[in-house]
């Protein structure tokens, strides 16, 4: 944490027009993080700031517009608001669910999807995006419950620059 911070004190001393700093954030206790953040942002204010960044929240917080690059290749330049807004309005429902057998889910899944809702399912997990979802929790409650299908662990969110990434990346992994 220190031997970052002295990086960055010494990279300030000749006072360059255009800062570059590599994951900031990168092994560093929650004070220092904060302390780091509140610099780049000050920082920014009357110089040109770059910072590049595998963690995605950390550029949410620090960035007022960001780049996402995949291969070398720029797909989207936009503020983390709009980036986020591009793929999608409307809440995110998460949820682990248990107790039923495959058919269960998917007709679960068949009837979410006639009801309007976009529905993505891997095995026993569901991610549901729909407008107003608070108010519709009892719906989706009871389509699951027909199948006998019990929530073991429930979210709603909103999407996230994590959310863009994979959206315009893929969701596999790569070798």
């Amino acid at each position: 944490g220190m031997k970052r911070r002295m990086n960055v004190i010494m990279a300030m001393m000749h006072d360059p027009e255009i800062l570059v700093f590599d994951e900031p954030e990168a092994g560093l206790d929650p004070q220092s993080r904060l302390l780091v953040r509140d610099f780049i942002r000050d920082t920014a204010r009357h110089k040109t700031v770059i910072v590049t960044t595998h963690n995605m929240d950390e550029a949410e917080r620090i960035a007022d517009r960001v780049a996402i690059i995949d291969s070398g290749k720029l797909l989207q330049l936009d503020t983390p608001d709009r980036l986020k807004s591009s793929i999608g309005e409307g809440d995110i429902l998460e949820m682990l669910l248990r107790g039923s057998e495959p058919s269960g889910l998917d007709r679960a899944e068949v009837n979410l999807k006639a009801l309007g809702y976009a529905v993505n399912r891997m095995e026993d997990r569901f991610v549901i995006r729909a407008r107003n979802l608070v108010s519709r929790i009892l719906e989706i409650y009871q389509v699951l419950e027909v199948e006998k299908i019990h929530i073991r662990e429930m979210k709603i969110r909103q999407n996230t620059l994590e959310d863009v990434f994979i959206h315009l990346t893929g969701k596999g992994l790569r070798t």
